[in-house]
């Protein structure tokens, strides 16, 4: 996402709401692009029918939509998705909860940490995918960020302390909540928001039509630091934060998302289907470029082994 407040300002607003129509389109958090309107924000890139609350066609047809590349300014490319990922969607799951509680526990994991400590069910059917967009470290230089206009030498170490403390949301409840879970670059993770609690991640479920999309997105922030172009800002203007590391996230950092993706899978009782967050607000204003540099590949390579794991513990 553009900047974490922005979701966490969604997040409050959709929980102060609780079930109402939490939205106001003439909002400057809801501006659209130029020469968007008020009917393409509706139904966004991938065809959401309102009435069906989902995207349109196949589960499958879904996820090759809603997982377009995600270019740097927000634009959005190609569906790039390998088949064996977005056939996943909305499929059957080959493994057991059971298995997958013992996989966690075979590798040190905590159940809460997957938010399998919940028998709660669940309504979503989207696991959206987002990058934290910070820290930016061409704005100032602190713990996080010691040399300005450059990316930390150890962010995806235990040392860096983004990782340690998930950008000051870990313990949960430190700071307002911006998403359900979020993944470090050491391949950690922490859920601040259970997964069957309603939080709005998403300018697309908060700005128009909120009722109907209420309880369908799950999202999961990854952290990942960015500088601006130029790195250091020019006398007067402001940092923006348009540079991702190459890159973008670390295969310890995938393989966490995949196991969350297939733990909110497991309480669905299907695979949901993965989205980009910029897929899904690209009809709104304010640039959200998130995810930069995901490599759909790896993820699809670390998922399928994983899978593969899965099916092999006791069901």
């Amino acid at each position: 996402m553009r900047a974490a407040f922005i979701s966490s300002v969604f997040a409050v607003t959709a929980v102060v709401a609780s079930g109402a129509q939490a939205q106001d389109s003439s909002s400057y958090k809801c501006a659209l692009k130029e020469k968007v309107t008020i009917a393409e924000a509706r139904t966004g890139l991938c065809g959401f029918d309102v009435a069906k609350q989902r995207f349109a066609g196949s589960s499958s047809e879904q996820a090759r939509c809603l997982l377009r590349q995600v270019k740097q300014g927000a634009h959005i490319g190609e569906p790039t998705a390998p088949a064996s990922l977005t056939d996943r969607a909305g499929a059957a799951l080959s493994f057991s909860r059971k298995g997958l509680e013992a996989y966690a526990a075979q590798k040190g994991v905590a159940l809460k940490d997957l938010g399998l400590d919940s028998a709660a069910p669940l309504t979503v059917e989207y696991f959206v995918i987002h990058d934290t967009s910070s820290p930016n470290c061409s704005e100032a230089t602190s713990k996080s960020c010691p040399v300005l206009g450059q990316f930390p030498a150890d962010r995806d170490k235990e040392t860096w302390p983004v990782n340690r403390y998930f950008g000051g949301h870990k313990p949960p409840g430190s700071v307002k909540p911006s998403a359900h879970a979020w993944t470090n670059r050491v391949g950690e993770s922490v859920v601040e928001t259970k997964f069957e609690t309603h939080i709005s991640h998403l300018k697309f479920d908060y700005c128009h039509n909120a009722s109907s999309k209420r309880g369908l997105f799950l999202g999961v922030e990854n952290i990942q630091p960015r500088i601006g172009k130029p790195a250091i800002p020019l006398p007067g203007k402001e940092a923006n934060d348009l540079i991702a590391p190459t890159p973008g996230f670390t295969e310890a950092q995938y393989r966490r998302l995949a196991l969350l993706y297939a733990a909110a899978s497991a309480r669905r009782g299907h695979w949901l289907v993965p989205a980009f967050h910029a897929v899904i607000d690209t009809k709104y204003g304010d640039g959200h470029d998130d995810p930069q540099n995901f490599d759909i590949v790896l993820f699809d390579r670390v998922l399928t082994e994983l899978v593969g794991s899965l099916e092999a513990m006791p069901k």
